[in-house]
């Protein structure tokens, strides 16, 4: 079984990513990111998905409860628009989950 790698974004800041060979699901709304979440998650060939930052910020919460029900890698990847910081608070949580201790301190 060959896996997959989804990004969740709004679509001209993910389409990109399609021609490198990841899967993409465009969204608009946060309604539509945590639908879009969801159903990653459950998909058995999925083991790394990404979020643009401009649409993980506006769901945080469902981000942090899908993360620890599940053994997927789920990171926030900052988009061309703007860096809100967001994905690298993140990128360190999420690291700090999957090794324990947090290697990217200061």
């Amino acid at each position: 079984m060959s896996y997959k790698i989804v990004i969740i974004g709004e679509k001209d800041d993910i389409l990109p990513y399609q021609s490198i060979g990841l899967e993409i699901e465009p969204v608009k709304t946060r309604e539509e990111t945590i639908n879009a979440l969801k159903k990653v998650t459950r998909d058995s060939s999925v083991r790394i998905i990404l979020i643009t930052e401009n649409m993980a910020e506006q769901c945080l919460d469902t981000i942090t409860g899908l993360r620890n029900k599940t053994s997927k890698t789920m990171s926030i990847i900052p988009t061309q628009q703007e860096n809100r910081g967001v994905s690298v608070k993140e990128l360190k949580k999420e690291i700090g989950r999957s090794v324990g201790i947090d290697i990217l301190a200061k």
